[in-house]
């Protein structure tokens, strides 16, 4: 099962920041997950449309000129990472899992997301819970004359609903990666996923009864606020003289 640090480690260190991924790169996980909204021509990784939780400002991050967005500080101390910086950090050590927001103009993202790609040969995966955003990106990717990298790139589409027809939606969009809450995911969901040969990440799992019940289930990765515990927990279910405690 794949640990990917949600917002990197925000257990411990405030989301979204670069020193929640920097913390996070130091445990032993398979992925970062981060949010980001479009400001003019870059890529701001914020969570919540509104700054007003995090931040002395108010209004829509998505509003706002980035000169503005990039003299914020998130809790008095750390400013809004850009997309690139934050890859620029994570390189090709573990998996960048990009969930977007909002974006004005997906052939933007596409050219900077490219240019991360080819320079620092990032391992990506694209979400979303827009799933026509999500296709749009996806078609603007496969357009691209230069496909050196496009192995690089996975896809996930965001549920926070149990479907009827289970993971049929991710045939549809043409993603490998089933990206559905927690709290409805079901044993049926996960063998459909699996039956199409789709991979199954639950989000955001910071208990032991959850995690282990998904263990079971045969989920393939885990978005979390507290990587380390995951890790340890898993440990012990593999090994289960390990003196992890929790």
């Amino acid at each position: 099962m794949l640990i990917i640090a949600h917002r990197g480690f925000s257990s411990h260190y405030t989301e979204n920041t670069l020193v929640s991924f920097t913390q996070a790169l130091l445990l032993d996980i398979d992925a970062i997950e981060l949010d980001i909204h479009q400001v003019e021509n870059e890529f701001m990784v914020f969570h919540d449309p509104f700054i007003d939780k995090l931040t002395d400002s108010k209004g829509r991050i998505f509003d706002m000129p980035l000169d503005e967005v990039r003299g914020l500080l998130v809790k008095g101390r750390d400013p809004i990472p850009t997309l690139s910086e934050v890859a620029t950090l994570v390189g090709n050590r573990v998996t960048l899992n990009v969930e977007v927001k909002t974006i004005q103009c997906v052939q933007t993202f596409v050219s900077y997301l490219s240019d991360i790609i080819v320079h620092l040969e990032c391992k990506v995966v694209i979400s979303s819970f827009d799933h026509p955003l999500l296709s749009s990106i996806k078609n603007a990717f496969d357009y691209q004359l230069d496909t050196n990298f496009v192995h690089a790139i996975e896809y996930g589409a965001l549920i926070a609903h149990t479907p009827y027809d289970h993971a049929k939606y991710t045939e549809a969009l043409d993603v490998s990666i089933a990206a559905i809450d927690w709290n409805v995911v079901t044993p049926d969901f996960v063998d459909d996923a699996h039956r199409r040969g789709k991979k199954v990440w639950c989000y955001t799992v910071n208990h032991e009864q959850t995690l282990s019940e998904l263990l079971q289930m045969g989920v393939d990765g885990i978005f979390t606020d507290r990587p380390d515990w995951a890790r340890a927990f898993l440990k012990t279910q593999l090994d289960p003289q390990s003196d992890s405690h929790f």
